[in-house]
């Protein structure tokens, strides 16, 4: 009877073993089964060292990292990893080892899978590039999995999935926002002509107004030198503020890559409201500007969010027609930054309100329904989000955005 028993228990372990098998070759994931038992005793030698914290000793020591993917033996692999990695040779990429497919950029995700799986984390995932034998490489999703059974006898499992289609789609999708957002700047701009013009004919008819004084001065019997010294100092003066201003236009109307970069998003409040500053005066639209003291920076492109500011401001204005007041105030918010945009005008129609940031939906008559889905558009690919309501007197935008760092 005993005889029997074992008879079945060993047929019920080859029959696991053969699903396994099957399971472990017939998925599109690359699977690699790893010993993972001698970094164990690397990491033991670096304890007695007294490194309490491996994170930072292995950001300090990344040949200690590759020490551990050469100690890491490679048990099997199935077909799909022979054929992401191996150009179809099984026995020349065991050979090769791990660290034959880990590029110097991605060791940091190796050594974030050992710790987790030296403090007890079930899984690690991320998105790295990986390399293959050839020495090309690819975008992809690691897993690791450290089930405890397993771990105990020093095996884990690894999967690969190339995600390099998904990653140039994403590249692609950026490039397409960001020529849509270029389009909406020009858009944006040719509404805004006449306020340009006025804020660079100003210090123009200023700079005129002071050069004909000064050849005044000095045609006299006795040119007045001081007199023409302030004037030159004028004329200087409103040069830059006219440079300022068309360097603000050639900065919106750029067609180049994102720059993140950490800004003050008082400091760019403040900027939009100077570039405003003839369109706001032109409607008689009162400002309150309520800007928070020691906020964090914010990580973003700096014309791109001057563009998501301005594209608020302008519809506050236009919204409210002749008259009103346009709030914009910013605060802290739970390690980030919020931007509030208020106005006194009619508000937003309820039934509008839900596709508000649909591509090509506008409340505005000649829009092109454009503006604010690029603005959302802009603010999600930095973290961050914008909301639309109706508050006490008219319309409100809330911005929020991670603390940079």
């Amino acid at each position: 009877m005993a005889e029997d028993n074992t008879a079945d228990l060993l047929d019920a372990l080859k029959r696991s073993e053969h699903r396994y098998r099957n399971i472990f070759q017939a998925m599109s994931v690359a699977f690699w089964e790893l010993d993972f038992f001698p970094v164990g005793d690397l990491l033991r030698g670096v304890r007695k060292q007294g490194v309490e914290d491996f994170g930072p000793y292995f950001r300090k020591n990344p040949d200690f990292v590759r020490q551990m993917m050469r100690a890491t033996r490679i048990v099997d692999v199935n077909d799909r990893t022979v054929a992401l990695h191996g150009g179809g040779d099984k026995a020349r990429l065991m050979a090769a080892g791990l660290d034959a497919f880990w590029p110097d950029a991605s060791l940091g995700v190796y050594a974030a899978a050992v710790i987790a799986a030296v403090t007890g984390k079930p899984s690690y995932a991320t998105e790295t590039r990986l390399g293959t034998l050839d020495g090309g490489e690819f975008d992809a999703l690691f897993t690791a999995s450290f089930p405890p059974d397993t771990m105990n006898k020093g095996t884990l499992l690894i999967g690969v999935i190339d995600i390099t289609e998904r990653v140039r789609a994403q590249a692609q999708l950026a490039q397409l926002q960001a020529e849509f957002a270029h389009a909406a700047r020009i858009s944006m701009l040719g509404e805004l002509t006449a306020s340009i013009a006025h804020e660079v004919n100003q210090p123009l008819a200023a700079i005129a107004a002071s050069a004909a004084a000064g050849q005044r001065w000095l045609a006299r019997d006795e040119p007045d030198i001081e007199e023409v010294r302030t004037l030159v100092a004028r004329i200087a003066k409103d040069a830059a503020r006219a440079a300022d201003t068309i360097g603000r236009v050639r900065d919106m109307a750029m067609r180049r890559a994102p720059e993140p970069a950490a800004l003050s998003l008082n400091g760019l409040v403040e900027e939009a409201m100077v570039f405003l500053r003839h369109e706001i005066q032109g409607h008689g639209t009162r400002v309150v500007v309520d800007l928070a003291r020691g906020l964090p920076p914010v990580l973003a492109d700096r014309t791109q969010l001057q563009q998501v500011v301005v594209n608020l401001a302008v519809n506050a204005v236009q919204a409210m027609g002749e008259g009103g007041t346009l709030t914009l105030s910013t605060a802290p918010q739970d390690g980030a930054v919020r931007l509030t945009v208020a106005d006194t005008g009619p508000g937003i129609p309820e039934d509008s309100l839900p596709r508000l940031f649909q591509s090509f939906y506008t409340t505005k008559a000649g829009g092109m329904g454009m503006g604010l889905p690029i603005c959302r558009s802009i603010l999600e690919s930095c973290g961050g989000t914008i909301t639309a309501a109706n508050g006490e007197a008219g319309a409100v935008f809330t911005v929020t955005m991670p603390a940079a760092g």
